[in-house]
């Protein structure tokens, strides 16, 4: 068997119908939250921040009943992923537009989950997620492998980056001391603790720099990878917890299913429907 064969042979395919709900559920985190700043933030003349490759906000920018429209055309796209089937990839593409439209007029304000999200629905739409029955089922590895990559890329230049430029601030625990009481993304009580704990703030931060650092490397390998994205879901429920930074850690973890080793998934898919029967 070719290299190109055994790269793209089918594979468990259960992730994609767990992470297909788990992403809709992340998407709704984001998007229902958002109706309060209609009027404020969107469907009102404000500072347009146009930006390549999509100038729409150069042309037109929602009035209050259409950013509205653009919200509930949104919440219906979900609303069909959830569902499932046939209507996952039209879900999709509808919130995209919907999401595109509302926030062109952003540009570089876009936030960091946005910007994933688009990634991860990209992976989604080339993704046998929409079929049922997937929970039995093998599929070509494709749309995991785009994601694994994506993943890859943003782990593991984050990763670096902070090794490169404040690496030594970073192993004493400085940099994510300061994070934790920062007036933009910090603050939260419990971070605020957290920050005045040199001990907790040195071993979170070695933490994310091995994980961020090695995932590139190990996500690949059937034995490291469920224990690394266990690291990484870790890492994620921590920044839940601790820092104000909107629905980040859901969108992260949203495709940690797809992510997880197909053997890996299917042992845990069978466990549960073992206890669920017992």
């Amino acid at each position: 068997m070719s290299v190109l064969h055994r790269l793209f042979a089918p594979v468990y395919a259960g992730g994609w119908a767990i992470g297909r709900v788990a992403l809709g559920l992340a998407l709704l985190a984001l998007w229902l939250p958002r109706a309060s700043g209609i009027g404020d933030v969107w469907g009102v003349e404000d500072m347009v921040f146009s930006e390549w490759p999509f100038h729409l906000a150069d042309h037109w920018v929602p009035s209050l009943a259409e950013a509205w429209a653009l919200w509930g055309g949104g919440l219906l796209g979900i609303g069909l992923l959830l569902f499932g089937g046939r209507a996952t990839r039209p879900g999709l593409l509808l919130w995209l537009a919907c999401e595109w439209a509302l926030l062109a007029a952003e540009g570089l304000n876009t936030k960091a989950y946005d910007r994933l999200l688009f990634w991860v629905v990209v992976g989604f739409l080339v993704s046998p997620a929409g079929e049922r029955g997937l929970l039995d089922a093998a599929r070509s590895p494709a749309a995991r492998w785009f994601l694994l990559i994506v993943y890859s890329a943003i782990y593991g230049s984050t990763g670096w980056l902070k090794v490169s430029e404040e690496g030594a601030a970073w192993a004493r625990g400085e940099v994510l001391a300061y994070h934790l009481v920062h007036k933009h993304f910090g603050l939260q009580p419990l971070g605020v603790w957290v920050s005045g704990q040199p001990w907790l703030t040195q071993a979170f931060s070695w933490a994310t720099l091995a994980f961020e650092c090695a995932f590139p490397l190990l996500v690949w390998f059937r034995r490291a990878n469920p224990a690394l994205l266990a690291l990484g879901a870790s890492m994620h429920l921590g920044i839940l917890a601790l820092m104000n930074v909107g629905p980040f850690s859901y969108v992260a973890l949203a495709a940690y299913p797809v992510l997880l080793h197909p053997d890996a998934a299917a042992r845990i898919v069978a466990r549960l429907r073992r206890r669920a029967a017992d």
